[in-house]
């Protein structure tokens, strides 16, 4: 039977923390509220799933028939992700739960577990790495009427004591056609959030042309599917190299990393229906700006962004005391029209 037309039933999902950020290995803790407000409801199961799901954009040319072409873009919505929680059984497949007219809830735990990428950009964003919740009655998903989904941040731990590689040293070095060598020494390849990125530049100029400045730039690379694209996530200038034409350069530098919520490094092969693939990755630039045409060059360093361990023992209070604003991805926002979160049990690949 389910939800008949005739029904008026509201469904919200409520959560155990304001910020909605969670990391693999947690518990999502919460409670569902069901609200019958005309007729009644008869169902042999009620539970609420937690979905992961990548989106993604693919191009086809299409024709209008009369000779014309047009750029058609297809939108792509794959789950990788379920976890489920039964909130309410019949006791038997022929015997059926009635709820009528009145205000009903149920507790749910859902584990997350420890093989998950982590989410990335906003909900509504493509590409995208998204997770979200969903009441199932009798294998019919519904959402709240109050058309609000509770999005979650889902990130996996990243510890970098588990890769000793990213501990080490990294060397790097390149030059321009004025002979203008860049040579540097990071102190090690593997950072989180809020900490400092320590190393040394050495120049050698035997031209002594002039350097104008050092960009130093972190970017966030990712691939879902398909997709791909560059994020800038700071910049700034080495301020001890401005406007120098010494033969023989020298400085070490240090550079914090913003305290931002940024998604780990992460490489996700797996899935439900389908193998995706989710990639994420960092590098550190060191652009040179020279005097001269064509003479600025610079060289990527690729780093790992972790987690843990948490090298400021304050860093997981602000984490666990954050707001739903001061998360990036999250928010409880309405469902529109062209982009619902698809029905679990009819969703299909729309793979050309």
């Amino acid at each position: 039977m389910g939800c008949g037309s005739s029904n008026k039933i509201i469904i919200i999902i409520n959560l155990d923390r304001n910020n909605s950020f969670y990391y693999t290995g947690e518990y999502v803790n919460g409670n569902v509220q069901l609200n019958i407000v005309d007729g009644e409801l008869a169902a042999s199961e009620i539970c609420i799933k937690l979905i992961g799901e990548i989106g993604y954009t693919t191009s086809r040319t299409g024709s209008d028939g009369r000779g014309h072409t047009n750029i058609q873009t297809q939108y792509h919505h794959i789950p990788f992700y379920s976890s489920e929680f039964t909130i309410a059984q019949s006791a038997n497949e022929q015997q059926q739960l009635v709820y009528d007219q009145g205000k009903y809830s149920w507790p749910f735990q859902i584990l997350l577990t420890e093989d998950l990428p982590p989410t990335i950009n906003d909900h509504r964003s493509y590409p995208r790495v998204r997770y979200y919740l969903q009441v199932i009655i009798d294998k019919i998903s519904y959402r709240s009427n109050t058309k609000e989904t509770p999005y979650l941040n889902i990130f996996p731990h990243v510890n970098l004591l588990q890769n000793p590689q990213c501990l080490i040293s990294t060397t790097f070095d390149n030059k321009n056609k004025k002979g203008v060598i860049l040579k540097g020494i990071l102190n090690k390849s593997g950072i989180i959030p809020g900490e400092s990125i320590t190393g040394t530049l050495e120049i050698e100029n035997p031209r002594k042309v002039l350097i104008k400045c050092i960009y130093v730039t972190l970017f966030q690379n990712y691939e879902i599917e398909l997709n791909s694209q560059r994020l800038k996530i700071f910049e700034t200038i080495l301020p001890e190299i401005v406007n120098l034409k010494n033969e023989q350069i020298r400085e070490p530098f240090s550079i914090i990393i913003p305290p931002n919520i940024l998604p780990p490094s992460y490489k996700f092969n797996g899935g439900l229906q389908a193998i995706v693939n989710v990639h994420i990755h960092y590098l550190i630039k060191f652009e040179v700006i020279v005097e001269g045409i064509f003479c600025d060059f610079h060289v990527d360093i690729p780093i790992i962004l972790g987690t843990e361990p948490n090298p400021d023992p304050h860093q997981q209070q602000i984490f666990n005391s954050l707001t739903t604003s001061d998360v990036p991805n999250y928010e409880q926002s309405e469902f529109k029209d062209s982009d619902p979160p698809p029905d679990y049990d009819s969703v299909v690949l729309n793979v050309e």
